[in-house]
């Protein structure tokens, strides 16, 4: 900035002393013709003007002022090559010359101080507009953004809904044939039924969830959390897993306390169901799936620990990096498991939560904690026992 001043500086005194050069040199070459009477005062005068013009500030014009009067009165007035204000009228002169030249620098300088002005009055009136442009757009991007996700939630959700009453039909015909009349039917033909019962009962719990992420999205910014027993949630998911899969095994011992927990019920136990649901199909063991719940430091958390095969190791990463799980299709034994626990991490990452999964030795521990109803801080990175 410095080296920046002194160019300026330099630049400005370069074209004072060059202006005030060729005003003096025209002065010398007129002198001759004109005799006394010469025009070199409006020769200085015009040098002033156009040094004010090209220069920055008031300093060089009024210099040039000056020293244009003392070379009129040393050069070009009687006597020549000599100061002298002792002529009757070369005082009166000499002032009525500086005055001049001074107002005409003051009045150049304001006219370069409104030029200035009224450029950056452009520039800012410029960039304003520019800004206003840009954010028109940007809202007419996000308006058109909510419009097409409002469009396609609502299509979603019409979907969905329109789906449900089908599959729920299906199942429950799959179901009473099964066991009203099973023995009247082939084999074959019993499993068939029963594949069926079992695709439709997925197509289901596809079908909640997307309604669920729907929901979700719709609600983020403005999901209504309420103190819930946490005891009942789990309850109510155990009651329907168990109606879907009979043989399914699930071990609940609630605790001894009962702390409220702040969630939108409905949807935690869509969390639990889609946890639960998993481990029923994916763990590949018959002993029982363990929930329990622990209360430390003002949250409220839910485990789910199964005694199978446990997650692969490229799962347990994307959950432990918190990033949407893809899962590598490797048969029908892992379908649904991704879009399931994608669900989750959606529905907790809404209530300031997320979802956790440890490889307990035998099995998979999921875990995720909740704000308790009285306001307390814990640590949720914590070691897990389960």
């Amino acid at each position: 900035m410095g080296q920046i001043t002194s160019k300026i500086r330099l630049r400005d005194a370069g074209i004072t002393l060059l202006v005030l050069f060729l005003a003096f040199g025209i002065s010398q070459l007129l002198l001759p013709k004109t005799g006394v009477e010469n025009n070199s005062a409006l020769i200085f005068a015009a040098a002033v003007v156009i040094i004010s013009s090209l220069t920055d500030g008031y300093l060089y014009g009024i210099a040039a002022s000056i020293i244009g009067v003392f070379c009129i009165n040393i050069f070009f007035m009687v006597p020549y090559a000599e100061f002298n204000v002792s002529f009757n009228g070369y005082p009166v002169a000499m002032i009525s010359m500086l005055i001049p030249a001074l107002i005409v620098c003051a009045l150049t300088g304001n006219l370069k101080k409104h030029a200035a002005e009224a450029e950056e009055r452009e520039k800012k009136t410029r960039e304003l507009y520019e800004m206003n442009a840009k954010l028109e757009k940007e809202k007419n991007q996000i308006e058109i953004a909510h419009a097409k996700n409002a469009v396609r939630s609502n299509i979603l959700m019409a979907v969905s809904h329109d789906l449900r009453t089908p599959l729920t039909a299906i199942s429950g015909s799959a179901s009473y044939i099964l066991s009203e009349r099973k023995a009247e039917i082939p084999e074959d033909c019993a499993k068939m039924i029963e594949d069926i019962k079992t695709d439709a009962d997925w197509l289901s719990v596809m079908v909640q969830n997307i309604l669920s992420v729907t929901r979700v999205n719709d609600m983020q910014k403005s999901l209504k959390l309420r103190p819930e027993i946490p005891e009942e949630i789990i309850g109510s998911s155990i009651a329907k897993i168990s109606r879907r899969f009979p043989a399914s095994k699930i071990s609940f011992v609630p605790p001894d306390d009962i702390v409220l927990a702040m969630m939108d019920p409905l949807l935690i136990e869509q969390v639990l169901i889609n946890l639960i649901e998993n481990a029923v199909r994916h763990s590949g063991s018959v002993k029982p799936i363990e929930i329990s719940l622990e209360y430390e430091g003002g949250k409220v958390r839910f485990l789910v620990r199964d005694h199978g095969r446990g997650l692969p190791e490229d799962i347990l990463h994307q959950i432990a990096e918190d990033s949407p799980v893809m899962v590598e299709r490797r048969g029908d034994s892992i379908r649904g498991m991704g879009i399931g626990l994608s669900v989750c991490q959606s529905i907790l990452k809404a209530h300031n939560s997320r979802l956790y999964a440890v490889d307990a030795g035998e099995g998979t521990c999921f875990y995720f904690s909740l704000d308790a109803a009285e306001d307390n801080i814990y640590d949720e990175a914590e070691n897990i026992d389960c």
